[in-house]
């Protein structure tokens, strides 16, 4: 196991950890910033559920050293399932960011080309004081290495790391990059379900696309809000109530 785990860690970013039952879980290292810096790894991932994780993901996980497991679902959502803390210990927050199910009706016709726009400036907007508390999580250099999820690792999930990624200093285009490869994920996640879970499968497929898609453009649109309203993610977070110093901290231990 160590040997594989090694082996990913050579591979350019970014670094997917093959899994059996989770299928966006990723390293957020090795990204490189404007600064000729580079994100280190091991530190901060990114996934969806973990709720159904196997034995041997465990192992995987404990190869990683994960401490800290940030569930961003709402309490309704984790009463489904939570990460199996019995079998392998962790520090788990379970931080909704907000509390509002998502209105799928908006995603048909003409909404669907601002589904996601709506729905993530909502969440920027209603869910603050749940962002607030993820980060100051997230910047913790004790509580590394920490993964955050919610059902997909699509939006809840792909709106903190889009956050992290910019705080950090990633160049934009790899921000979006990032965003965009949930895609391959989420048909690996519904394959694996119509074998383990034809029902929520078929519920799946009724979805409207946008629902399901990962559209580096659609969250473009949000993060040019997060530039026009706040100055960009850092104005953002500083809005929330967090410190420029603890900010600051965080970009001295996630960047080499």
């Amino acid at each position: 196991m160590q040997e594989k785990l090694q082996e990913i860690a050579l591979e350019g970013p970014p670094k997917r950890i093959p899994l059996e039952r989770a299928f966006n879980f990723r390293d957020l290292g090795g990204y490189r910033t404007g600064g000729h810096q580079r994100l280190r790894r091991g530190k901060l991932y990114r996934s969806d559920d973990l709720f159904r994780l196997s034995d041997r993901d465990l192992a995987v996980l404990s190869e990683l050293g994960i401490k800290t497991v940030i569930d961003l679902r709402t309490e309704a959502e984790a009463g489904r399932g939570r990460f199996p803390a019995e079998k392998y210990p962790v520090n788990y927050f379970q931080n909704s960011l907000i509390d509002i199910s998502a209105d799928h009706t908006l995603a048909h016709g003409e909404g669907a080309r601002d589904y996601i726009y709506l729905r993530y400036t909502q969440i920027l907007n209603e869910g603050r004081e749940g962002i607030r508390q993820v980060f100051s999580q997230l910047v913790r250099r004790d509580a590394a290495p920490t993964v955050f999820h919610c059902v997909a690792g699509k939006d809840r999930t792909g709106l903190v790391a889009a956050i992290t990624l910019e705080v950090l200093g990633v160049e934009r285009e790899q921000v979006l990059e990032d965003y965009s490869l949930t895609k391959v994920a989420m048909r690996e996640a519904i394959e694996w379900l119509e074998s383990e879970s034809p029902t929520l499968a078929a519920r799946m497929s009724e979805l409207p696309p946008v629902v399901l898609s990962a559209e580096p453009e659609n969250l473009a649109r949000v993060l040019s809000w997060l530039d026009e309203r706040h100055g960009g993610a850092e104005g953002y977070l500083l809005s929330l109530g967090l410190a420029s110093a603890e900010l600051s901290g965080f970009r001295s231990w996630m960047l080499e």
